[in-house]
Formats: structure tokens, sequence, C-alpha cells
């Protein structure tokens, strides 16, 4: 039996005035009374206090010192998560540029995500084979060389699960992967030949700030017909130069949830 039109609307009503009193918070200058939302939204007190104290538990809405309510912990761990990565998008532009005109291959820029490396910035490749725009995609750890970074620097772990087999040249067995974490903890730098992809080969290494902590991952990619181990070792020696002319304050912190533990 399909669910009546009263219980929708209700549903609907409900998520309506939760949006309603987030958007009043997240608008305000300053934090504010539960009597300025109550006015404002022309909801009844128990109403209101009911939907305040759901947002709360989520982490959406907090209560300050004064008793005045702002903005909660997740909602701020969300916006200084994508200040800095905003922040840090800026600082590598140039760096991004700068390799992708020396190369002419795609350079990229990605951040540990949940369980997944994340992909935020990109200058493309000047050929027409070349790799595909990764902005916004996200990739497994282990099948990629920038994912290889994030997890050999411990900005990610290993997620729990068995590792899925993109090609052939996979790396599947975690016991296997952790010796090549080594490796490129030792060298500085990852690389992947058709482990995402067939005729994919993709260079990383790691973006640190102004600790030594590594928070990003800086990355050459191309088909493997031009990318043979000659280039991938002039490769790594540019991507090195032109990562430690950066320097990256310690405020930038890119870090969502590390992958499962």
């Amino acid at each position: 039996m399909n669910p009546s039109p009263t219980k929708r609307a209700t549903g609907t009503q409900a998520v309506d005035r939760a949006a309603d009193l987030l958007l009043e918070v997240l608008n305000a200058e300053n934090p504010v009374t539960f009597s300025h939302l109550t006015n404002t939204s022309g909801l009844a007190k128990g109403t209101a206090s009911r939907i305040i104290s759901a947002l709360e538990r989520k982490g959406l809405l907090q209560r300050n010192n004064n008793g005045e309510i702002e903005t909660g912990s997740t909602l701020n761990r969300f916006a200084l998560r994508s200040s800095s990565i905003g922040r840090l998008v800026a600082r590598l532009q140039p760096v991004l540029d700068a390799i992708g005109s020396a190369t002419g291959e795609t350079a990229s820029l990605a951040v540990a995500g949940q369980n997944e490396v994340e992909n935020i910035a990109q200058v493309d490749a000047k050929y027409l084979l070349s790799s595909r725009n990764w902005v916004g995609q996200k990739v497994p750890y282990h099948a990629s060389a920038a994912g290889k970074i994030l997890l050999a620097f411990k900005v990610a772990q290993i997620p729990n699960g068995k590792l899925g087999k993109l090609t052939d040249s996979t790396i599947t067995n975690k016991t296997d992967l952790e010796s090549e974490l080594v490796k490129v903890r030792s060298v500085g730098y990852a690389v992947i030949v058709d482990e995402l992809e067939p005729g994919l080969v993709a260079i990383s290494v790691p973006v640190v700030n102004e600790s030594g902590l590594v928070v990003a991952a800086l990355s050459v990619s191309g088909p493997s017909a031009r990318l043979n181990q000659t280039r991938i070792n002039e490769l790594v020696k540019l991507l090195k130069n032109e990562v430690s002319k950066v320097a990256l304050p310690n405020s930038i912190s890119t870090n969502r949830k590390k992958g499962a533990a």
C-alpha cells in the first residue's frame, strides 16, 4: 500500500523546517539565540527545540558557552577543509602550470578522500592521446600513484576489505602493497604502469607543509607509449624539483576522514 499523502507532506515539511533553521544560523554574522530562531521561523518552541536538538546530534549546530546557537563541528570541519583545499590549489596551480608546460602531459593534484583518492586540480595534456580529466574523479588508493603516496606517508590508511582488481597489473595482495609502500617511502615517489587503466602511466610525489607533513600528492600521467622508464626518471626529477619550490603553511590541512581503519 502506498504511504498516505499526509505522511509524505509531514516528512517534507520537517526537512524544510530543519533546513530553514540551519540556513538562518549559516546566514547570521554572529551566533543566534533560540528566541531569534523561533521568532524568524514562526515555529512553536517545542518544534524548534526538537529540530535544533536533532541538528546538534549530527554536529550541524551547537550551543556556545552563552547558550547561543552556532554552526556545529561537522559543518566547521568541512568549511575548514574546503578553505584549505582552495588555498592548496592556489599555491600549487603555478607548479601544475609549469609541469604541464614543461612536459606536455597531464599534471594533477590529489588529496585523501574517504577510502579513495580525491583529485582536486589538473592541467590538461597538449596531446590528443592523453590522460582523462581526473578532477572530481575518485580512484582507489592502491591502484594510483597519488594513492600510493598518500598511503605510504600515512595520510590515509589501506581500506578494509579486498583490494579491487582494475587490470591484470593492479596490486590486490595487501602484503605486496605494504612492500610497495615501503619502497615509495624510501625513494620519495610512486609510479603505476597499467595498474589503474591499461596503457596508463602515472608518477607522483608528496606535497609537504612547513613541518614536513604530507598533505597532498602531485602527479604527471600519460600513455605508456610516451612514458618509458627513461622518461619516468626525468619526470621524477622534475616533480621533486618543482614541488620543492612550494612553501605551504601548516594551517593548510586537507585530510577528511582517513581511509577506514
